[in-house]
């Protein structure tokens, strides 16, 4: 990374002329030259998070907390069934899920209470939803509040499922 921004400033500095008082291209930190000084500017400016974004990390939630009120993730350390209730990781990338290849497989029941309470799943994406394993057909209006809710979470949007019945456990396919 040093030295893509040496090399960026090194090309600069061959055109960096002080016409008509303007400023010189690559000075970065203003002081009237382009040196080191400047590569020293823009490793600042990354550090500091002014020059990139890092990339999110993809999440989804099944549990008995209304994700509507949280201000902040903590995963589980497990995506396992037997993890319960919480935010399970899917990574900095987002895939595409399908009947093959699903977010989360029926067969794979959590337990998410001891006795029955509304449950919310929050998922980063509104193409992925509870689907029927057979057909594939979208079942969320099959026990899920046809409205969800929108929340932003470190940096994701997450569409907000609400049940329409209490539940404890959740044994639905996610694609």
């Amino acid at each position: 990374m040093t030295m893509l921004a040496a090399l960026l400033l090194i090309s600069i500095s061959a055109f960096a002329q002080n016409v008509n008082s303007e400023p010189l291209k690559g000075d970065v930190n203003e002081d009237g030259k382009v040196d080191v000084a400047d590569i020293n500017a823009i490793i600042k400016i990354m550090k500091e998070g002014g020059g990139t974004a890092e990339a999110p990390t993809y999440y989804w939630y099944v549990g008995h907390e209304n994700p509507n009120n949280m201000t902040s993730i903590t995963p589980l350390s497990s995506n396992d069934a037997s993890a319960g209730a919480g935010w399970r990781t899917i990574g900095p990338i987002l895939p595409t899920y399908d009947k093959t290849s699903p977010l989360w497989q029926a067969s794979n029941q959590i337990v998410t209470a001891s006795t029955k309470s509304t449950m919310y799943v929050a998922l980063p994406s509104d193409t992925i939803k509870s689907r029927n394993d057979i057909t594939g057909a979208d079942v969320t209006g099959d026990g899920w509040n046809i409205n969800p809710t929108k929340k932003t979470l470190n940096g994701v949007q997450y569409t907000i499922w609400t049940s329409i019945t209490n539940k404890k456990s959740f044994s639905e396919t996610l694609y």
